[in-house]
């Protein structure tokens, strides 16, 4: 009966008539009590009052609330309506005894007591219907004000019931927050969460490290509970109220660092009102360094990818964001030594992003031609005509794969990083090469080849148990590329601190649990075995380079390294005999001549190595 009832909100009228009962009521209590009534003393005098008091409290706003969502400051209008109804009374009835002051005192508190009573109890008999409804068992992180906050619109959802608060802070610990107990995070919450049968976990607070942010999906995952985070209050999208903020924690927020610190003066002072070149400007890397440099003003952006369809995208995306930044698309390719040429003699370009490759290790194993002429004769064309034109910095975008190469890809990406420095030597062109690990969400990363796997009900296929890698976000390695683009001299390599490298065994699993399912029970994790050129670690520096710190603490800056003017001829006839057609094992032979540190795994070339 009572989920009938409060199914839908009460109509203003019901509050009119159960106010003026009660009213009526505080009259007789009164009468009642002390016989005889010198301030109402007819029935004409117990109107007025009712119809005065309901037009006081509708002056003070009290019938705007909901009867069963009463709170502290609805019974302040209340009082303030009363008040002033006792007042006007007062001056109706000409009260000018103690005996009237007393009498009218009375009827304040009789009215005001009744008035809130029936408001409490329709609160609690519709909280006793909602517990009674299956409700979403809820823990929230933080017990301070956005902890509160939340609180209280998740009490208002009608859907979610909140059990528990956790902090870090001991001094909120063991106490309570509007009846909602704090627990740390321990043994006495485990035996909260096995006896309410908790559903989710929402973390409420945004000054939580990193490092506390994965402590806190530990202790969670192995007991299938689900974790949000909702941003502050004043961030909530308009209309959606705290359900519809409810952001589940995905791998990415596992993985990234907390905040990362850049040099914004010198970044500003390297990109605003110049015209930049990203190469391979519609892939995740290339796109990402767009959408940070528009925070700089650039004066025009020249993305060039020979990619239609994904270009295509971006120019769409990218004028949807009413940027004062002039942007140009130009679908071409790199391997085009004339159509880069021209690109830089129509443009008066200032700096150049370098992130077109080929980087599939599998793809460019079986196909070592297209690896040299995309990765290698690509950088070349652009570096070569970069000095020609006289550009200020140039940025290769490489990979910790090209250390110590165990695959085509990433010796094809060393040899651009070595005709780079090469060049670096007596140029006016400052070039710089930056390295770092895989970037999670971008084109090849495992990240998105696991969630489909997940979607479709598994299995999760991964090569090896003990594979590990050194992950990145889009975001945090671009960030990083800017900053090493502002900031370098020339000849410089890069290196960005990657963390702790991560089995993808163990990124499987928490990517499998974040799904709010159990490994090897609703999801298989099967090995398939290395594949062509994989191997079980990545390394983010050759045997010949020493790591020197930067101005920041996430980049360093590695050893130059000094090469024989050779090495470029060599470079030249790679490229050629790759343009001729000769065969895989004739190029990867020579690639290994230019990289002796290439050393293939798992792979039809590893008999190249003797």
């Amino acid at each position: 009966m009572f989920e009938k009832i409060f199914k839908y909100h009460y109509s203003k009228k019901y509050s009119y008539v159960l106010d003026g009962i009660c009213l009526l009521l505080a009259v007789e209590i009164l009468l009642f009590l002390n016989g005889s009534n010198i301030v109402i003393r007819s029935l004409s005098d117990k109107i007025t009052f009712i119809v005065l008091a309901l037009v006081c409290l509708t002056l003070a706003r009290g019938y705007r609330m909901m009867l069963r969502f009463t709170t502290f400051i609805d019974i302040g209008k209340i009082t303030m309506g009363l008040a002033l109804t006792m007042v006007l009374y007062a001056l109706y009835v000409k009260a000018n005894t103690r005996s009237h002051y007393n009498y009218l005192l009375l009827l304040f508190y009789f009215s005001l007591s009744l008035l809130s009573l029936y408001r409490l109890i329709i609160k609690l008999l519709y909280a006793k219907v909602s517990k009674e409804q299956k409700l979403t068992a809820t823990i929230l992180f933080g017990a301070g004000n956005n902890g509160l906050k939340a609180k209280r619109a998740l009490d208002d959802s009608n859907s979610v019931n909140v059990i528990a608060f956790i902090d870090d802070d001991k001094v909120k610990v063991g106490r309570s927050i509007e009846g909602i107990s704090v627990f740390a995070m321990d043994e006495k919450l485990k035996i909260i969460i096995e006896q309410r049968s908790i559903d989710q976990v929402i973390i409420t607070t945004d000054k939580i490290s990193q490092k506390r942010k994965n402590e806190v999906f530990e202790f969670f995952k192995l007991q299938g509970i689900k974790i949000f985070t909702v941003p502050a209050i004043d961030q909530w999208a308009k209309g959606k109220g705290i359900e519809g903020n409810l952001k589940p924690i995905i791998i990415e927020d596992l993985l990234r660092r907390d905040a990362i610190d850049i040099d914004l003066q010198k970044n500003v002072l390297q990109y605003q009102d110049k015209t930049i070149l990203v190469t391979g400007a519609a892939g995740s890397i290339g796109s990402e360094i767009v959408y940070q440099l528009l925070k700089f003003k650039p004066h025009k952006i020249i993305l060039l990818d020979q990619a239609e369809t994904p270009l295509f995208d971006i120019k769409n995306q990218l004028f949807n964001k009413n940027s004062s930044t002039n942007f140009e698309f130009l679908l071409r390719s790199v391997v085009n030594r004339a159509s880069v040429d021209q690109c830089f003699k129509t443009h008066a370009i200032d700096i150049v992003f370098h992130a077109a490759a080929y980087k599939h290790v599998y793809m460019t194993e079986t196909t070592p031609a297209s690896a040299i002429l995309n990765n290698i004769l690509g950088t070349k064309n652009v570096v070569d005509v970069a000095i020609e034109h006289k550009v200020s910095h140039f940025v290769l975008v490489s990979t910790d794969k090209a250390v110590n190469p165990s695959n085509v890809m990433g010796a094809s990406k060393r040899i651009a990083e070595i005709y780079v420095a090469n060049k670096a030597e007596t140029r006016q062109t400052q070039l710089i090469t930056t390295r770092f690990g895989n970037v999670l969400g971008s084109n090849g990363s495992v990240v998105p080849i696991f969630k489909k796997q997940i979607a479709r009900g598994g299995p999760v296929m991964v090569t090896h148990p003990e594979i590990t890698r050194f992950f990145m976000t889009i975001t945090e390695a671009c960030q990083l590329v800017l900053e090493a683009g502002a900031t370098g001299t020339g000849g410089e390599i890069y290196v960005f601190d990657m963390g702790e490298s991560v089995k993808i065994k163990d990124l499987a699993i928490s990517m499998i649990r974040l799904s709010g399912l159990i490994e090897n029970q609703d999801i298989q994790i099967e090995y398939s075995g290395l594949r062509p050129g994989e191997k079980l670690y990545e390394e983010l520096l050759t045997d010949n380079e020493n790591l020197k710190p930067s101005h920041n603490e996430l980049i360093y800056i590695a050893q130059k390294e000094s090469f024989p003017k050779e090495k470029l001829f060599k470079i030249d006839q790679l490229i050629k005999e790759a343009e001729e057609g000769r065969s895989n094992e004739i190029l990867v032979q020579q690639m290994k001549n230019i990289v002796p540190e290439f050393k293939s795994m798992n792979s039809i070339y590893e008999k190249l190595d003797g």
